[in-house]
């Protein structure tokens, strides 16, 4: 008794630990966008009665590890469209973190051991699906929109209007993911970053095939001389035809795919049919160890199915 108890409090001290990490993390990160701000406007009032002397600039190379933590998921997150920060989001987790094992180990009668693992690695978890999920959307919604996005900028260049004229049109006709990733592009133009170089950029940003041959098609043009308005009305057209191609694969494996989601409900709709008629023969599923144990075995198992089943219907076009 006094080892689980011993083994509760560790596990709680753990979790406590992992939302103060992320508290820690925050205020961190936050000390370093001051301390950083500070340094600009010291160096750029040196730079003023100093002309000629070069101030040192701070690189990436330079934060330390929950820096770069911070920083990489900040990338993730701008893939996406949601709202919610690194410093946010790393807080929430570890609340989930707490919030399971609490319930897992007073509301489920788990073991402190298993509940701690399952915490773990259950909001991990979460949070990639949840930005694998946010930013496969996002780039979907881009990809859609792309062929409309290059006739406007088309027609916008064939009226005489410069790039960076035409790219304030795409803007202000478009809405979500391709506004806001065009209004960057505008904004790189303006402060005199060329086309090529910007679109590499927002390939980087958004790196599905659609956009990766907008900047290369583009790169191209730019290099080798051409008529840009015909490479973007060509490029919309193609971009056209593969989304009909990627459309009429997708009709084709519909069958496959109903066939895996059917089999992959299968189990837990058969579980929650158990439950509602006689919850207490499922009672060792999840208060005794060793039930424990086959649950983690058998979900991960359904998981890996779900997944392999999801993998052979898929059609990369």
């Amino acid at each position: 008794m006094s080892m689980t108890i011993m083994i509760w409090g560790l596990g709680l001290a753990l979790n406590i630990g992992l939302i103060l990490f992320g508290l820690i993390l925050a205020d961190r990160q936050r000390r370093y966008h001051m301390a950083r701000l500070q340094r600009a406007q010291g160096r750029t009032t040196a730079a003023a009665e100093k002309p000629g002397k070069v101030q040192k600039r701070v690189s990436y190379a330079e934060l330390s590890f929950m820096g770069r933590v911070l920083a990489r998921l900040d990338d993730q997150l701008a893939q996406t469209s949601l709202t919610l920060g690194a410093r946010a989001l790393l807080v929430q987790a570890g609340l989930g973190v707490l919030t399971i094992f609490a319930g897992g180990v007073l509301g489920l009668g788990m073991h402190p051991v298993t509940a701690l693992v399952l915490a773990l690695l259950l909001p991990w978890g979460i949070v990639t699906m949840i930005l694998k999920s946010a930013q496969a959307r996002y780039r979907l919604t881009f990809t859609e929109g792309l062929p409309e996005a290059l006739d406007i900028f088309a027609r916008g260049l064939r009226a005489g209007r410069p790039v960076s004229d035409s790219l304030s049109i795409v803007v202000k006709s478009s809405k979500g993911p391709l506004a806001h990733e065009f209004t960057r592009c505008h904004d790189a133009i303006c402060m005199g970053t060329a086309l090529p170089d910007s679109l590499d950029r927002l390939a980087q940003r958004v790196p599905t095939p659609e956009v990766c041959f907008f900047s290369v098609a583009t790169a191209l043009q730019a290099e080798t001389g051409g008529n840009l308005i015909e490479t973007m009305e060509n490029l919309a057209m193609q971009l056209r035809e593969r989304r009909k191609l990627r459309k009429k694969a997708r009709a084709l494996s519909s069958e496959a795919r109903a066939s895996a989601a059917i089999l992959a409900s299968l189990p837990f709709a058969v579980c929650l049919l158990i439950a509602f008629l006689n919850l207490g023969y499922l009672e060792p599923l999840y208060a005794d160890a060793r039930g424990q144990v086959m649950s983690l075995v058998a979900v991960t198992s359904v998981s890996m199915g779900v997944f392999i089943m999801a993998r052979m219907g898929k059609l990369d076009v």
